[in-house]
């Protein structure tokens, strides 16, 4: 548990942050870094809310959102689409739009789940210097 908590019990604190690194954004590498970044901590953070009931582990980004999308069918979609993006980043229209979904619609539900699920949050550390 502590392991999981202190590597995806962070989610809900960066929704803010990253918001703000997507509107600053003024590249098309920016963006294309931000989508995948965002899109892989969500289905990794998604999976490990079902891999103790999957009874398994698989780092393959396709695998973790069908394995999710078992457990939690009416998100399935959004997780799949947010692992495509995950696999291969883009900064075109449709990839920008999975990344809005991601942090408006996504992001916060399974940041609840993840706490609910008995994982708990990161504990919030100083950045050194």
């Amino acid at each position: 548990m502590l392991l999981a908590r202190e590597t995806n019990g962070d989610l809900g604190q960066k929704l803010q942050p990253w918001r703000e690194r997507v509107a600053a954004a003024t590249t098309d590498d920016e963006r294309r870094a931000l989508c995948r970044f965002v899109s892989r901590k969500v289905v990794r953070t998604g999976f490990t809310v079902v891999m103790p009931r999957w009874g398994g582990w698989t780092s393959d980004l396709a695998e973790s959102a069908q394995v999710f999308g078992r457990y939690y069918p009416e998100r399935a979609e959004q997780m799949r689409a947010a692992a495509r993006v995950a696999r291969t980043p883009s900064a075109d229209r449709a990839a920008l739009g999975v990344l809005h979904m991601l942090l408006d619609d996504l992001v916060p539900w399974p940041a609840a789940e993840y706490t609910a699920a008995g994982h708990g949050t990161k504990a919030v550390r100083p950045v050194s210097p």
